[in-house]
């Protein structure tokens, strides 16, 4: 009776330790809730003295095929997830500041993509005992390990992986008054209500 409580103390810790880490809202400022999030800064006014912000986005590390990273869907996924979402805080702002209208100035979309190699020496599962790669020239490169010389061969093989991270920097103007003259302007309310809508539910 005496090891009960040490056990199952032990066992608790164990299951805290393989349970995994749910996941957390996107939209939240960057480093909150992961390495990811949006930021700002303020960029002064421009000559008719409307104020302008730029909002930046950096999203979460997701895998990527590492045969074309940066034409993986999943990159792409990711490149307009990062930018609704600058443009959802964008939005934010503007409400905070009681401005009726917002305008995209100019954006930029990136990914940073990381390609790794690893290497592995295998076993060949077609191994034939009393086949001589060396008369084929067509044969795959197999390999010896520093052994006799019989046994099974070693094939050589290198495994890539790739990783990818979007980041979405937007320079906006704010305005006063909504016009819907002016080419390219948003209103606050809709933009906020449409960028809750749809990216409302995005997780990393």
């Amino acid at each position: 009776m005496r090891w009960t409580a040490p056990l199952i103390a032990l066992a608790l810790l164990l299951g805290a330790c393989a349970t995994p880490t749910p996941p957390k809202p996107a939209m939240a400022p960057l480093g909150v809730n992961g390495d990811f999030g949006y930021s700002e800064r303020d960029l002064g006014s421009d000559a008719e003295g409307h104020a302008k912000i730029e909002v930046s986005y950096r999203g979460e590390t997701v895998k990527v095929d590492p045969r074309n990273p940066r034409d993986d869907f999943r990159n792409k996924v990711e490149l307009d997830k990062a930018y609704d979402l600058a443009l959802w805080r964008a939005a934010e702002i503007a409400s905070t500041r009681h401005k009726a209208g917002l305008k995209v100035e100019s954006d930029t979309k990136n990914s940073d993509v990381e390609v790794r190699h690893r290497t592995y020496y295998r076993p060949d599962p077609f191994y034939d005992p009393f086949f001589d790669p060396y008369d084929d020239p067509f044969w795959p490169p197999f390999h010896r390990l520093n052994g006799p010389d019989f046994g099974p061969m070693y094939r050589f093989e290198d495994i890539p992986t790739a990783t990818s991270r979007a980041e979405a920097k937007l320079t906006v103007t704010l305005y006063d008054a909504f016009d819907a003259k002016v080419d390219g302007m948003l209103a606050t309310d809709a933009t906020l209500t449409q960028m809750k809508a749809k990216r409302g539910g995005e997780m990393y």
